[in-house]
This record gives structure tokens, sequence and C-alpha cells, in this order.
């Protein structure tokens, strides 16, 4: 069953399907169609879009936003290259006048660390021009599944990434969750040495946070109390709010309304990274079930089948209708397992992972009508052959 669970595929003219069936997870429809979100907006966060504006325009916000005193800015804007240096020069300004400042990075070119199975060993970590950079923190931005598919889901998070020359690079959320809240960033981080890959449990969309537009900065439409003592997060979410464009950086997230065949992608990066910062102090986690139990739970149901099976093929009664009976007892298996995952992940916040136990579920029936044809023939040619062999003796 396990060997069954870890074949792969590669047909050119079923690439496309092969993408979205691959990234298609079960729990997507626990978030999208039965995990209630929270009823609460988070009120701690504040995301401001800023739209097409120029880096001048962006200062322009920053400094109307710190004489509100915001705990902390994060930037979800790359900054890489020089432009203007007058707008530049303008934008280094504001960043010197923001007392806790986080940016954008970016890990690149990563592969599976040869010491540590569970995390992977990046190349290049790319940084935003230094004339910015001395003036902030700054986290890695990545989603995890970048690059792989133009399907991909952004389900997963991870605190630290490592560089190949050392170094250590804290995730955009849990660098501006330290600058606010160190302790809850340290849980957060203290719980990836045991899940290297977090699932994010988002709390929504855009309707989930306050949301500030490009203008509602820019014309100070906002009281004080939105802004002073929280986090500010700074990202593009379109030309302005109410924009449904599938443009840049945005992504398809557990909470898209089709988790198969999809609309478009509906969740912009900066507010991942909101519904990350947010799953952080709120200590809002999902728990994985750990491999030895996945295994043993596949193991018990694959015995547990097995046996049944196998009692009901040799009955007298149930014998003839064996092949009926054993697809319907398959089908209320199947329906309960992911009864009971969605479940325990909905009430529970735990993730069960029971693939290889759905597999052994789904194929322990024909495995053991093949199992027993495979046997009667063998042990007629045996047996043939040991009773010529005793005539040549004889």
């Amino acid at each position: 069953m396990w060997g069954l669970s870890s074949v792969t595929f590669s047909l050119d003219f079923l690439n496309v399907f092969g993408e979205v069936l691959n990234d298609y997870n079960t729990n997507d429809i626990a978030f999208s169609k039965f995990k209630a979100p929270s009823a609460a907006t988070d009120t701690s966060v504040v995301i401001v879009n800023i739209g097409e504006l120029s880096r001048a325009g962006i200062a322009q916000q920053i400094d109307i936003l710190n004489k509100f005193d915001p705990a902390v800015i994060g930037i979800d804007v790359e900054f890489e290259l020089n432009t203007d240096p007058i707008e530049d020069s303008i934008l280094a300004a504001s960043f010197a006048n923001t007392k806790n400042l986080v940016l954008w990075s970016k890990v690149t070119d990563g592969k599976p660390d040869s010491l540590n199975e569970h995390r992977a060993l990046w190349d290049t970590l790319k940084l935003v021009n230094p004339m910015f950079s001395k003036l902030a923190y700054h986290g890695y931005t990545n989603a995890l599944t970048e690059g792989e598919s133009e399907f991909e889901t952004w389900r997963e998070t991870s605190s630290v990434e490592h560089i190949i020359d050392g170094r250590k690079e804290y995730s955009f959320a849990t660098k501006i969750t330290q600058r606010y809240d160190s302790a809850k960033a340290q849980v957060f981080i203290d719980r990836n040495k045991d899940y290297p890959l977090e699932i994010i449990n988002f709390r929504g969309n855009l309707d989930k946070f306050t949301v500030l537009d490009i203008n509602d900065v820019l014309d100070t439409n906002f009281v004080a109390e939105t802004i002073k003592g929280k986090i500010i997060l700074m990202g593009y979410l379109g030309a302005d709010t109410r924009s449904k464009t599938w443009d840049g950086d945005k992504y398809y997230s557990p909470l898209n309304e089709r988790p198969v065949g999809r609309v478009p992608p509906d969740m912009y990066g900066v507010v991942v990274h909101a519904n990350i910062v947010s799953m952080i102090l709120h200590n809002d986690y999902i728990d994985t079930i750990p491999q030895w139990l996945v295994y043993f739970i596949a193991i018990f149901m694959c015995f547990v089948n097995v046996a049944l099976f196998s009692w009901l093929s040799e009955s007298e009664f149930w014998g003839p209708w064996y092949g009926i009976v054993s697809k319907v007892i398959q089908l209320i298996e199947i329906v309960g397992l992911i009864y009971i995952m969605l479940y325990f992940f909905i009430n529970q916040n735990i993730k069960l992972d029971l693939t290889i136990t759905f597999l052994s579920t789904a194929l322990a029936g024909e495995l053991i009508e093949i199992y027993e044809v495979v046997v009667q023939n063998l042990s007629k040619i045996f047996t043939g052959k040991s009773a010529m062999l005793k005539g040549k003796n004889v």
C-alpha cells in the first residue's frame, strides 16, 4: 500500500489535470465548505493597500501611519532595485523614521538538507536594496509552494528557513510577530521543531481584518485607534480593494470556493501573511498526528479489512455475494474515514493523514481476490509438479 501511495505518473498530455489533482487536499473542503471562519475581525492586524503607488507615494503613506504610533510596519514589496534617486531618498527617510520596520526578503534555489529530512537548504537570500535593508529587519515572504505549479495552493508556512552558508532567515510573519510579541513568536518557532511546515489556520480573507485602501491612508480616512499599537501590513491589493482581477501576488488559498476546477486565485500574498500573523498571535494552530500513528492506523485498518474480507470470501453464505458486500463495506469505511478526518480537522484542529489508510481500504478486497487466484494457480502448478516427481520416484 505504501508503494502504491508513492507511485507518480508523468504524461505530458495530462500535466494540467495532474497539477490540479496533485494539489487537491481533502482539508480544503473543510476550510471552504465546513470549517466556520472566526466570527471576529482581528483588529490587531491592519492591511494597507499600496496599489500602484510610486515609492514616494508609499513613503507618504508610511509618514501618515507613523503619526499614529503603530507597533510594527511590515511591507511586502521587493524594493530590490534602484529607481529614481529622489524617490529612493524619500522612501529611505520614511523608513528611518519607522521604529519597527520589517521588509521583504526571499530565499531561492532550495534543495533537501542531507542532515535533516524535514528542512531545506537555500543557496541564496535576496534582500531589498542596501540603502533600505540597513534601516529595517527582514523576513522571507516566499510561498513555500512558489514556482512548482500555477495551480498550487498556499497552505503551509514555516517559522525559519536555513541558508547554505549557515544563516537563518525568519519568515515575514515570524519577524513581524517577534517585534510585536516575542513570547508568542517563540512559541511558533519552538513548534516548528516538531512541525517543520505549519498548516496555516486561515481566519479569513479581507473581511476578517481591518483594511485601508490607498486613499483611506492618504486622506487620513480612519481614527487614531485603528493604527495605534497595531501591526500594519502594507502590500498590493490591486488597483483598489474592490478589484477582482487575477494579477500579481495573488494565490489560491484553501478558502477558495472550488477546491478542484479552479475559479481565479482568491487571496493576495499580504493577506496570507496577515492570516499567519493572526494564527501566531492567537496560538490558533492545527496539529498533525505523528508519522508512526499514521502507519499504525493504516496497518490496523489493512489487517482488519484483510481478516474481514477473507472471512467473507470463504463463508458459505456470504461467499457468493462477496463482490457486492465487500464494495458496500469499502464505501461505508471510506465515507466514515472522511467524516472522522473532517471532524478532527474542523472541531479539534487536528489533521489526520489517512492517505495510506484510504488506499488499503479501497484496494484490500481486490488484492485478496488477486492473492487467492494467484495462490490457487500456484498451488495447482506445484501440486502437479509434486505428483509428477512422486510418479518418477516410484
